[in-house]
């Protein structure tokens, strides 16, 4: 079993510092493509950018289609257009990490990209204080809604318990919680039970007469085909010493043939070589 940790890009020399996850898997893709099992986002790596097995990495994206691997040994660091990704075997005792945490860490990743703009945000449709939004923290973190003074979100609404609901913001992704309510919490018309509901982008959230609405920019934006006009930044893969290994980048196109001349051209300047030609042979005979 092998343990994967991301750093991403961010204040200081050292980045921000992600959850480790195990993999107990024999083949695993670090890349941008939703099946990949270590994702990145796509402005920064191939859909497939690096696959390890059987103890080895080996990078699919080199230049002059050179293929680069080497051993993951006691541990490497594959650093891909600022991301860092530390890989070495597992401590004894490791439990593999379940996949949703992969996706989870994906929008995190996302997120660092976007700044503000890419938070989870809930969005009130129905209720006292339409149009109303809040920001959740980053992991680990809660907001707990209510009409009481406990709440983080206060919303004076009669039919809302003092601490109705908590949303819970953890590495695992968002998560609702009922706080033992008395009417209850409805995450898209199902009631939430005692283990809590995970929340998607554009999911709706009713408790008493409030409906809000869940959205995450971090989660459209894996979702979305990556532009065709989208630049792949060089990445660079680096040994556990800092030593360059090799350099990838995104396969370079073949520049555009020039269009032919068109016919019409062609013809067109036989016809005024001639009248010139006509022109001169006057001029020499007046």
């Amino acid at each position: 079993m092998l343990r994967f940790a991301v750093r991403a890009p961010g204040p200081g020399a050292s980045g921000v510092a992600l959850p480790a996850i195990d993999v107990d898997e024999p083949v695993v893709v670090i890349g941008s493509a939703p099946t990949a099992r270590i994702r990145l986002p796509a402005r920064v790596a191939q859909p497939e950018h690096v696959r390890v097995e059987a103890g080895r990495w080996r990078a699919l994206h080199a230049i002059d289609d050179r293929s680069e691997s080497g051993a993951i040994g006691d541990g490497v660091v594959l650093a891909i257009g600022g991301y860092r990704v530390h890989v070495a075997p597992s401590p004894p005792g490791a439990v593999a990490t379940p996949a949703m945490r992969t996706e989870s860490l994906a929008r995190e990743l996302v997120r660092d990209l976007l700044g503000d703009a890419g938070a989870p945000t809930l969005v009130i449709e129905r209720g006292p204080v339409v149009g109303a939004t809040r920001m959740l923290a980053p992991p680990e973190s809660a907001l707990v809604i209510g009409r009481g003074d406990e709440a983080t979100w206060v919303i004076f609404d009669a039919d809302l318990s003092r601490a109705h609901v908590e949303v819970r913001h953890g590495w695992d992704g968002v998560r609702v919680l009922d706080r033992g309510s008395k009417n209850g919490t409805r995450v898209d018309g199902v009631l939430v039970g005692e283990g809590g509901a995970a929340l998607a982008d554009g999911m709706t959230i009713a408790i008493g007469n409030v409906v809000m609405r869940y959205a995450d920019p971090a989660e459209r934006h894996l979702r979305a085909e990556p532009s065709a006009s989208t630049s792949i930044p060089a990445a660079e893969l680096f040994s556990s010493s800092g030593h360059s290994i090799v350099e990838t980048a995104a396969p370079a196109r073949s520049p555009s043939p020039s269009p032919s001349p068109s016919p019409l051209v062609f013809y067109a300047a036989l016809v005024v070589a001639a009248l010139a030609s006509s022109a001169l042979v006057y001029i020499l005979a007046s």
